[in-house]
């Protein structure tokens, strides 16, 4: 059985799967800080214009939960998102490729709201996937 900060934490990821921007204003507390800092910005409008980006260039993009830990005011999920790579990402067009990444995230939520988030996510999966090549330096 979930507790409540469990729930409030499925809802942010349920807004990327979705793009429903409700979810969004019922996990998020207004100063929401992710870690690293989101190129759309802090607070629940960064995270909706960054769902709408993701939404974007991968179409169909679903998340799963794989693991949630507990403990009292942080919440720890591992992910994998999936979807078909159809926009453009790291100056790569869209390629029409299923893509398949990873990610792990630590919540802290406060009074029912998620205040910081640190996330990592396997950027070097994501780039192989879509077709960029990388060399070692001599």
């Amino acid at each position: 059985m979930a507790n409540d900060n469990e729930t409030v934490v499925r809802r942010f990821y349920e807004a990327l799967s979705t793009g429903d921007s409700a979810q969004v204003d019922e996990s998020l507390a207004a100063d929401w800080e992710a870690l690293p800092a989101l190129r759309a910005g802090d607070g629940p409008e960064g995270w909706k214009a960054s769902i709408a980006h993701l939404r974007g260039v991968f179409s169909d993009l679903t998340v799963e939960i794989e693991h949630v830990v507990v403990n009292r005011d942080m919440v720890a999920v591992r992910a994998v998102s999936r979807g078909k790579h159809t926009g453009e990402l790291l100056g790569v067009e869209g390629t029409g490729r299923e893509i398949e990444f990873p990610a792990a995230d630590f919540h802290q939520v406060v009074d029912g709201r998620i205040v910081r988030t640190w996330h990592l996510e396997d950027y070097f999966s994501i780039a192989t996937q879509i077709g960029l090549e990388f060399t070692r330096g001599a």
